[in-house]
Formats: structure tokens, C-alpha cells, sequence
């Protein structure tokens, strides 16, 4: 274990893709301990992506990308322009309303950063908001992607995890907190709004706009309800689902809105692949140390480890939350999920922790990574287009960073914040 871990540390340091450090990791244990074939490799890697459920993260990746080329977004901003628009820091809700329909169609916070970004982030420094808080703003609601369902975090957990979670309920598990985020931050762009003498806008609030721009919105509305709804009532799977979704895109693009091209599907495919490609490598290599951390029985020593330490289920969630936390500085939030949901999941079914609850706080607590450098992918993706530095971002971002922490708390010492919606839909 102490070469794995110490061929992981010294290639991630010296600035090697996570994924190949995680397979380096497993080559170099291989070698050392001469009694496993190196025959096994492929066997292992392959097994780690030879699941059906797993074509699911492609399928949302692409109808997510669908979406945003076909002209879905621009008309959800315009919606949550209409509703928040004429108060003051008016912009600044819109971001963070409109990550919040985002969310319901992509599940992907990078996305979410990039598309909002790019189309609000101009006009808020064209109306006097510093650049650093139009970044910031724009970062830390995308956080509300992989929580808000449909979500392939969730997906990838469900996955990881093994047997007996239902991607279903845990989706309906991130709809509470995703909006609990949203709600918060909107309430500290509030207080900013008279600290820093955010704009008004001159447009005043219309419900004759806002109908409007709701009918202009239903496309877009309509994805979560069809992907949420369709799972929920046993039309489909969640790999099922995910294709409808891109079908529904295309419907949209092609014959709605008209705005999408062969070049605009060509361009889908290709980014779809190259993303998935990533996760799905990640997920090949990770599988090597997955099989060697269970056949070394280390999640069995790591429960161990914590009923030592403590007995209490709280103490251990708040401890997993902080590793994880403190983990997102320097490892991407897929890359840290795959890499410990093998180890922390049997830990908190020793505690007796159900496994969606538990899900979920790993899904929320490894976003935190998007906004914490020095991986911070949030800021990286959105500082140029702000074009603020990425120390001035990230001195800005504490206020979002502590009140998304505060949520993830409350979601652990607080299940039923979340559990009443699963229950309503009798799971």
C-alpha cells in the first residue's frame, strides 16, 4: 500500500492527469507484489466500464450540449430576467436563477459555467459589477449542476457504489438542497447589493413579460419534467431517459427552434465523446485500485478505523465531509468520488448511514472543488471570460463557499431537509 500511495502522490504532484496516476498507482503495486499477473490490468479496467448504466452519462453530456446550441438557454435567462431582472443586483439574480433552470437540463456544472458565463458575464461588467464578482457569482452557482437533477454525478456514484441505490431517489434527494444553495445565494447578493450599490435596472417587473417568457421557456422547462418524470413512473431507466433527453434536443433544435445544424451535431458528438472519455478513463483506472484497496480488505480497516474513533454516525459524516472538502483542493470532484466511494461507503453502512444520504453529501461536498484553487475548474473556465485574475475570484468567493458548506451541514444533521420529497413520490 505504501508504494501505491506514494506513485499516486509523486505523479499527481508532478502534474499528471489523475487518471493515469491512479493506473500508474496500480501498475507500480502490480510490480511489487510479484504474485499478481500483469494479465490483469485490462481485465480490470475493462470491468470497471462494461456497465449499461454507465451509457447514461454520455446521453445527458450530449443533451446537455443539445440543449444549449439549440437556443433552449437564452430563452431561461430571458425567464429568470423577467422574474428577478428589475431588483437591485437584478443581473446577479439572474445568474444564479438561470444555473438553476440550467441545472435541470445539463447535470454538468462546467457546462453551466461556460454557457452562463459566457452570455451574462459581459453585460454584468457593462453595467458596472466588478469583474471578479461576475466571475464569482457565475462559478459558484454552477455548483447547483450536479446537485439540481438531473445530475451525473449522481449517476457516477450510483454506479461506484454497487448495488441497491436508486438513481431515482437521488435525484429527487439534490432537488431540495440545489434550491437551498440557489435561494441562499440570491439572499447574499442581497446583502451585497446595498453594501456594494449594485444596479437597478430600468425595466420594472411585468406579468404579462413574465407569461411570456415562460410559454418562450417550456422547451426548456420540459426536460427535467420529461427525465425526472419518466424515471419516477417507470416509462424508462435512467440510461433510457438520458436518450430520450438527446432526442428530445434534437426535436427541439431541429424543427423547434431550428438552430441546430449537422456541423452544431457534429461538434455535440465530438465534445460528448472527449468528456465521457475522461470520466470513463477514470473510471477504467480507478477500478485497479479499487480491486486492490477489497482484496487488502482497506475499506473493512478504514470502518474499523473510524468505530474506533468514534460511534457516533454524526461525528463520522461531519469527518467525511471535511476530508472531502479539504480533498477538493487539490483533486477534481469526479476523480475524488471514484477514488474514495469504494473506501467511505462501506464505512457509513457500518454507521448505519443510508447510502442516498450519504450519496448525496458526497455528491455536494466534492463540488466545492469547482470554487477551491488551487483546482478550482470553475474559476479557471470562467476568470478569462471575465477576464479577472484568479486570485481576485477567489478572495471573493468565501461568502458562496461558507454558505454552500453550511447547506451540505444541514442536509447531514438534518436528513428530512431532503428526505420528504423522495417519500412523496413513495420512495
Amino acid at each position: 500500500m505504501i508504494t501505491l500511495s506514494v506513485v499516486f502522490v509523486v505523479t499527481l504532484l508532478l502534474g499528471v492527469p489523475v487518471a493515469f496516476c491512479l493506473g500508474l498507482a496500480g501498475v507500480g503495486f502490480i510490480i511489487v507484489s510479484e504474485h499478481l499477473p500483469f494479465n490483469i490490468l485490462p481485465t480490470l479496467m475493462f470491468g470497471g466500464i462494461d456497465s449499461f448504466p454507465l451509457m447514461a452519462i454520455p446521453f445527458f453530456i450530449m443533451a446537455g450540449d443539445l440543449m444549449g446550441r439549440c437556443g433552449v438557454l437564452p430563452k431561461l435567462v430571458d425567464l429568470a430576467d423577467s422574474l428577478v431582472g428589475h431588483l437591485r443586483g437584478g443581473l446577479a439574480y439572474v445568474n444564479i436563477l438561470a444555473s438553476m433552470f440550467f441545472a435541470g437540463v445539463t447535470g454538468v456544472a462546467v457546462a453551466d459555467t461556460a454557457a452562463i458565463g459566457s452570455m451574462l458575464v459581459p453585460s454584468m461588467i457593462k453595467q458596472g459589477y466588478s469583474r471578479s464578482f461576475s466571475a464569482v457569482v457565475t462559478a459558484a452557482s454552477s455548483i447547483m449542476g450536479p446537485i439540481i437533477p438531473p445530475s451525473v454525478a449522481m449517476l457516477i456514484y450510483a454506479y461506484v457504489y454497487g448495488g441497491g441505490i436508486s438513481v431515482a431517489r437521488l435525484f429527487l434527494l439534490g432537488a431540495v438542497p440545489g434550491c437551498l444553495i440557489g435561494f441562499g445565494m440570491m439572499g447574499l447578493v442581497y446583502v451585497m447589493s446595498f453594501r456594494h450599490n449594485f444596479p437597478v435596472s430600468s425595466v420594472g417587473f411585468s406579468f404579462d413579460n413574465v407569461a411570456k417568457r415562460i410559454v418562450s421557456a417550456i422547451p426548456g422547462l420540459m426536460v427535467p419534467i420529461i427525465i425526472l418524470g419518466g424515471i419516477i413512473g417507470g416509462l424508462f431507466t435512467p440510461t433510457e431517459a438520458g436518450a430520450v433527453a438527446v432526442a428530445y434536443a434534437l426535436l427541439i433544435g431541429l424543427f423547434f427552434t431550428r438552430q441546430l445544424g449537422l456541423k452544431d451535431i457534429a461538434e455535440c458528438f465530438l465534445t460528448s465523446c472527449r468528456t465521457t472519455a475522461v470520466v470513463f478513463m477514470l473510471l477504467a483506472t480507478a477500478k485497479i485500485i479499487s480491486w486492490i484497496l477489497t482484496t487488502h480488505q482497506v475499506p473493512q480497516m478504514v470502518a474499523q478505523s473510524f468505530m474506533q474513533l468514534t460511534n457516533y454516525p454524526q461525528v463520522f459524516l461531519f469527518l467525511s465531509v471535511l476530508f472531502l472538502l479539504l480533498l477538493g483542493f487539490v483533486l477534481e470532484a469526479v476523480a475524488t468520488m471514484i477514488m474514495l466511494i469504494p473506501v467511505f461507503g462501506p464505512a457509513a453502512q457500518a454507521y448505519g448511514i443510508e447510502p442516498h444520504h450519504f450519496g448525496l453529501l458526497v455528491v455536494m461536498t466534492v463540488q466545492i472543488a469547482l470554487i477551491t484553487p488551487p483546482v478550482a475548474l470553475g474559476l479557471f473556465i470562467i476568470c478569462p471570460i471575465a477576464e479577472c485574475s484568479i486570485e481576485d475570484a477567489a478572495r471573493e468567493i468565501w461568502p458562496f463557499l461558507l454558505l454552500v458548506f453550511g447547506v451540505i451541514l444541514l442536509v447531514a444533521f438534518w436528513p428530512a431537509v431532503t428526505d420528504w420529497l423522495p417519500r412523496l413520490f413513495g420512495f
